[in-house]
């Protein structure tokens, strides 16, 4: 103590100023997180990782973007540019970001003598319904993506097979190929056998949870599921409708970690780069569906 005192008398006698530091007040306990992201493994192998998000919560927003809603040719066909999954998550600030749309490119690059569409930058032409920034970006280029998802104007959601059109309370839709839960009922597709790395989203039956899925594929760990097994893995994890999004080497769902603010790819994506093949990586595309929590 003795040395203390002298130590801060000569502080003070070379005209240092000291102040007295008291204690940071603590730091109030924030609310619950609003979703909740879980692994699950089963027989197969099947992996993978699904969000579920807490509907009932005011802070929760469910929205459709552009990955990168630059548009690089005018009034040509495309209405943004290819990006990755966590490059839109993180523009838009989402908690839970997934994948969407099938989507078209209107340019490929060749490396290494082979022939690459999916590259960042890239025009974008998502194939089926997009409605997102007021506007319908696109309609469907297919028969075959007409079934949709949709977050009406008072917040409620709503999953439409062969919408030959959207309603006029649209704030955002997206489509997918083909609802593989419809009230409960898995979606029976016996001729549809492949199985891919899938992206998915769902709705409970009291529609208090949005479910949001990304099964890995095509790797050792998991083998994917067709859409019939989609359908089930869906239902088994609490949804009673759900929608099968773009899948394959797009599969990827991003999550924000709310203590760091760092942006993380959840699921093990099954694209792999072409230089460094060992290494894997997102799959740049259209559009996603994010969760924002304000």
């Amino acid at each position: 103590m003795k040395t203390r005192q002298l130590f801060l008398s000569g502080l003070l006698a070379h005209g240092v100023c000291i102040w007295a530091v008291s204690a940071p007040p603590p730091i109030p306990s924030e609310a619950p997180l609003p979703f909740r992201v879980e692994r699950f493994t089963l027989p197969g192998p099947v992996a993978g990782v699904v969000a579920r998000i807490d509907l009932t919560d005011p802070r929760v927003q469910v929205k459709v973007a552009l990955a990168d809603d630059r548009d690089p040719d005018g009034p040509g066909p495309c209405v943004g540019q290819l990006d990755t999954t966590s490059s839109a998550a993180r523009k838009n600030d989402f908690a839970i970001t997934i994948n969407a749309s099938f989507f078209a490119v209107p340019n490929t690059r060749k490396v290494q003598g082979q022939t690459v569409s999916y590259f960042v930058g890239n025009g974008a032409i998502p194939e089926g319904w997009h409605f997102s920034g007021g506007k319908l970006l696109t309609q469907p280029l297919k028969e075959t993506l007409r079934d949709v998802f949709i977050v009406h104007e008072d917040g409620k959601f709503s999953f439409r097979e062969h919408a030959q059109g959207l309603p006029a309370s649209t704030r955002y839709a997206v489509s997918g190929s083909a609802i593989v839960l419809k009230a409960g009922r898995v979606i029976a597709r016996p001729e549809a056998t492949a199985r891919h790395p899938r992206s998915a989203i769902g709705l409970s039956a009291d529609e208090r949870s949005l479910l949001i899925v990304a099964v890995d594929g095509r790797q050792d760990h998991s083998r994917g599921v067709t859409l019939e097994e989609l359908g089930k893995l869906m239902q088994s994890l609490g949804a009673h409708q759900a929608l099968n999004l773009d899948g394959g080497g797009s599969t990827t769902l991003v999550v924000k970690d709310p203590d760091t603010g760092v942006f993380a790819v959840a699921n093990k994506p099954s694209e792999s780069s072409i230089s460094l093949p060992n290494v894997r990586i997102e799959r740049p595309v259209a559009d996603v569906i994010g969760i924002s929590v304000r």
